[in-house]
Parts: structure tokens; sequence; C-alpha cells
């Protein structure tokens, strides 16, 4: 199988590991590779759906799904992920988990803050890390996606460690992804807007939000994985950023991004 949309030739039966993938985009993301003819493994603590999502998609497309249910803010939650790629012929690394909430920062306890860089940055760096020294040593190309957020890029209000975390996983990817090149692995990280997902739901925020569907998300991360170091899906995000970023001064921006951010959750800016 040609899978285009990844920029290299991947034959049908290797395998793709997706952490965060049982729920919302990361469910996006198996069922694309998934139909695509991919063997996965699926990384996720919810234990229920991750054995619905691997159920499904293993009687739907007949491929292998190795399940890894696991707190990928553990200490040691890169290293099982690697073991099970090892011992496989994985070639694809989906980074989707994340740690977000909606909060003001000083309300946030010392131990959240932890897991914010735990789950968003410290299993994530180890793990691309590891699995691309992998891919180099054994020869083989490979493509790893990160999933970030526009709120990596804006910094909005009552987001701070997520939007903090956020631009370290964008900064990782655009500095590898010439690093990474001459060895044929191509590395991308993908920054969303607002995703029509069961975590962005339980933020609660007010009024009426222009949310991406998370297969359409998912398919663009997927094809621009390796071809760009850093990725906005949508043509109003795009647009957006580009206003805010090239065409207003910073103060002005920022006026923009936290007037909006605090009408969304007007019951936090109180």
């Amino acid at each position: 199988m040609q899978a285009a949309n990844l920029g290299i030739i991947m034959k049908e039966g290797q395998w793709a590991l997706i952490a965060g993938s049982a729920e919302g985009l990361g469910e996006a993301f198996t069922t694309l590779l998934a139909a695509q003819g991919f063997n996965l493994i699926l990384a996720d603590r919810q234990e229920e759906p991750l054995k619905k999502i691997a159920d499904k998609i293993e009687r739907k497309n007949g491929i292998k799904t190795v399940r890894l249910r696991i707190d990928l803010a553990d200490d040691s939650a890169w290293e099982t992920c690697m073991n099970a790629a090892r011992a496989v012929d994985c070639r694809i690394l989906v980074y989707n988990a994340a740690m977000s909430e909606v909060k003001p920062f000083l309300d946030h306890k010392a131990e959240n803050l932890d897991r914010f860089i735990k789950v968003n940055n410290r299993t994530a760096i180890l793990l691309v890390r590891a699995f691309a020294g992998h891919l180099r040593d054994s020869g083989k190309p490979g493509r790893i996606l990160l999933m970030s957020s526009l709120a990596g890029l804006i910094a909005p209000v009552f987001v701070a460690p997520y939007a903090a975390s956020k631009a370290f996983i964008t900064a990782l990817a655009r500095s590898l992804f010439y690093e990474l090149r001459p060895y044929n692995i191509g590395i991308s990280v993908c920054c969303a807007g607002i995703i029509d997902t069961p975590k962005f739901l339980e933020s609660k925020a007010e009024g009426s939000i222009r949310r991406a569907d998370p297969a359409a998300v998912a398919q663009y991360a997927l094809r621009m994985c390796g071809k760009k170091a850093v990725c906005i899906p949508g043509w109003m995000n795009r647009l957006n950023y580009f206003f805010l970023s090239r065409i207003l001064h910073a103060s002005l921006s920022s006026y923009f991004v936290n007037r909006a951010m605090r009408k969304m959750y007007p019951t936090v800016s109180r």
C-alpha cells in the first residue's frame, strides 16, 4: 500500500504507534491509519475506550493491534511504548496525548503543573528521541507527528500551562525538522485550533464556537507530516494566525485573543 499522505512508501502490515489513541482526535488517527492497512500500537490510559476502538478496527480492517493501557505521565511510559515499537516494524509515531485544562494559573496545584510537564513534554521528548534513534540505527525511513495547538503560538489567558507546554512541542519539531532529514525521518508538528472532541466539550465554553472535525484534522496532519515543520489545519485558522502574527502589533493581537477567550469562559474570568 502506498500511503501518499505520509510522503513515504509504506507497506500493508507495517505498524504505527499512537500515543493518546482512544478518544476524540486520537480515535480519528486510529481509524484513519487502520483504514490504510497499518497495524497499530495504541497507548491510552482509558481502558474501555481503548478496548472499544481496538476491537472495532480489528473487525472492520483486519489489522493487528497492541494495546498499551498506560498513563503517559508515568516515568516509564516512553520505555513501554518503545519496547512495543521495537518488537514490530513500527515506522510512524503520532504523539497525540495532552493534558489540558481551562483554569487561572494561580489556581493550579504543583502536582497538576507537574502532570502538564510529564504528559505534554517529558514523555514526548523521550519517546521522540528513542523512536528517531531506533529508525536511524535500523536505517529505515519513518515519520513522527506531534500534535500541538494554536494556543502554543498565541498564548491566550487561562491555559498558561497548556500553551507553554505546546510551545515546547512546537519548538522541538521545528528544531528537529532539518536535523532528522538526513536519516529520512520526517517530523512535523500540527498546531490545531479548536476541535470537536469530548475534552473540549468538557471545558464548557460558551457561545457559538467553530469546531473542526477530528477526522479532517487527522487527515490533514498525516498528509503534511514530514513536508513542513509546522502545519495549521483549516484555512480560517491559517488566515487568523497570519493576521495575528504578521499584520497586527503583538499587543493588539494579545488583546483580541484574550478578549475572545474571556467571552468563551466568562465564569473563569471572574
